[in-house]
């Protein structure tokens, strides 16, 4: 895609920019540019760089952003944001979790990517990178796999044991056959065994259940961005029932005995969803009872090798404001009644925390 670089080179602007970037004096400024330029712009300054990450003010101007930048980067991926009030009934499944997990893996694996993405892709709390890193499993024909722990194991990784794969985030055991869907692939894989060792790892059609090719490796990442281990589940319950038990008292003392049967309800819901439901559980609103360390999803890039696009800055603090204000009235609302823990209000970044972070950005 050079052809469309050049024409800029020829630009005193463009490469006053570039200088800049070179010599990382940075935030750059730049005004006076329509959108169906800002696409051929942002390719010119990010070239040879591994991560561009082009952030705007909503939803609706990241999918036309991505769709132009297609022109000049087929490596461009759309990030998601997620609601994170209603997260537990999001209409939209697996679809936002798949797509994130496949960024977050071209990221681990330092794939060079565009993403673009709105202001509050960036709000909820992750686990650090590093928590996903280790959760990988690599597979190659020198493994040896144990059924009964590969099973448990996949399902903490967040995948549903089925009688028959047919949709990512699926696996199945039959006898000495494994067959799983990655979530972060485009067909799924079937391991035959020999006793515990690896006989063969090939991938395979849904429908017609044929071998399509067989491969030498197979790296499975996680179906979930929340993926707590035993100890950390069982560290996070306690620090539930400590607060359940607490705001319950505060209820009773102010004869909100409705919304104390209330919580008490959804918290016997909860565990009882968590036990059966383990590693596909949403738990997004619960995450901080589970893990003392988060991070923002622009916390995950090298700072030397990434470059921000922030879109229109003063729309992107309008929308963060905006999107921050709902969500705080809407947790008041709900903890009053009953339906959360107090506990459940702090699981976003402000969105001066989020412009705080980008600012140390490149």
């Amino acid at each position: 895609m050079k052809t469309f670089i050049e024409p800029l080179k020829e630009l005193k602007e463009f490469n006053d920019i570039r200088d800049n970037i070179i010599i990382n004096n940075l935030p750059v400024q730049i005004t006076g540019c329509i959108d169906s330029q800002k696409c051929h712009l942002i390719h010119g300054l990010g070239d040879g760089i591994t991560f561009k990450v082009i952030v705007t003010h909503n939803d609706l101007k990241a999918k036309e952003i991505y769709e132009d930048y297609r022109l000049y980067d087929r490596n461009v991926f759309l990030y998601p944001s997620k609601d994170i009030i209603f997260y537990s009934a999001d209409i939209h499944g697996r679809a936002i979790v798949t797509e994130r997990l496949k960024i977050i893996r071209r990221i681990i694996e330092n794939q060079p990517t565009t993403i673009v993405m709105s202001i509050d892709g960036g709000m909820d709390k992750l686990l650090p990178l590093k928590m996903i890193t280790d959760r990988v499993i690599t597979i190659t024909h020198d493994s040896v796999i144990r059924l009964s722990d590969f099973g448990l194991a996949l399902t903490r990784l967040g995948y549903e044991r089925q009688a028959q794969v047919e949709t990512p985030g699926d696996f199945a055991i039959r006898g000495g056959i494994i067959d799983i869907f990655p979530l972060t692939e485009e067909a799924p894989y079937r391991i035959e065994l020999w006793g515990d060792e690896i006989d063969s790892i090939r991938t395979f059609d849904v429908s017609s259940q044929r071998s399509i090719e067989q491969v030498d490796k197979l790296v499975i990442y996680p179906a979930a961005e929340i993926i707590p281990d035993e100890k950390q589940i069982a560290e996070g319950l306690g620090r539930i029932d400590e607060e359940e038990k607490k705001y319950i008292k505060s209820l009773k003392e102010q004869n909100k005995t409705e919304e104390a049967a209330r919580i008490r309800r959804i918290i016997e819901e909860f565990k009882e969803n968590l036990e059966a439901y383990q590693g596909t559980m949403a738990l997004e609103s619960y995450i901080n009872y589970f893990y003392d360390n988060t991070m923002s999803f622009y916390e995950y890039f090298d700072d030397r090798d990434t470059l921000f696009f922030l879109d229109e800055p003063g729309r992107l603090i309008e929308k963060g404001d905006a999107v921050e204000t709902e969500f705080r009235e809407s947790m008041i609302g709900r903890i009053e009644k009953g339906y959360i823990l107090p506990g459940q209000i702090d699981v976003i970044y402000g969105y001066k925390d989020v412009l705080n972070i980008l600012s140390k950005k490149s």
